[in-house]
C-alpha cells in the first residue's frame, strides 16, 4: 500500500513538473479559410523539444519532427503545401545548416 501511494503522489508530481509548452511559431490561412499553425513544442526534460503543424479543427498535429527546434520561415505555397526552413540550434553552432522541407497538407 505504501508503494502504491508513493506511486501515485510521484505521478502528480511529475505531471506539474514536465508542463507542455506550446509557442505558436506562424499561422497560414488556406483560401477555404482554415488555418495551418506552427507550433514550438517544449515537452520537459525527459523528451526532445519539437516543431508540430496543425490544421484547424483538428486537435493532433498533422506534422511532427524531433530532429529540428527552430523554425526560420514558412510560407504556404498552395491550399495543399507548407514550405518550412528549419534548423537545429542544439549544436550551439552559429553557422547551422538549413534544411528546407515540403509538407503536403492532404
Amino acid at each position: 500500500m505504501k508503494i502504491f501511494s508513493i506511486a501515485i503522489l510521484l505521478s502528480l508530481v511529475a505531471c506539474n513538473l514536465f508542463e507542455k509548452e506550446e509557442t505558436s511559431l506562424a499561422e497560414h490561412v488556406c483560401s477555404d479559410g482554415k488555418k495551418v499553425n506552427i507550433y514550438y513544442v517544449g515537452l520537459g526534460a525527459t523528451t526532445n523539444d519539437v516543431i508540430q503543424v496543425k490544421k484547424s479543427g483538428y486537435d493532433n498535429p498533422f506534422w511532427v519532427s524531433e530532429k529540428y527546434n527552430y523554425l526560420k520561415s514558412s510560407s504556404l505555397l498552395n491550399d495543399t503545401t507548407l514550405q518550412l526552413i528549419l534548423t537545429d540550434t542544439g549544436y550551439h553552432n552559429y553557422n547551422n545548416k538549413l534544411d528546407t522541407i515540403i509538407v503536403k497538407l492532404k
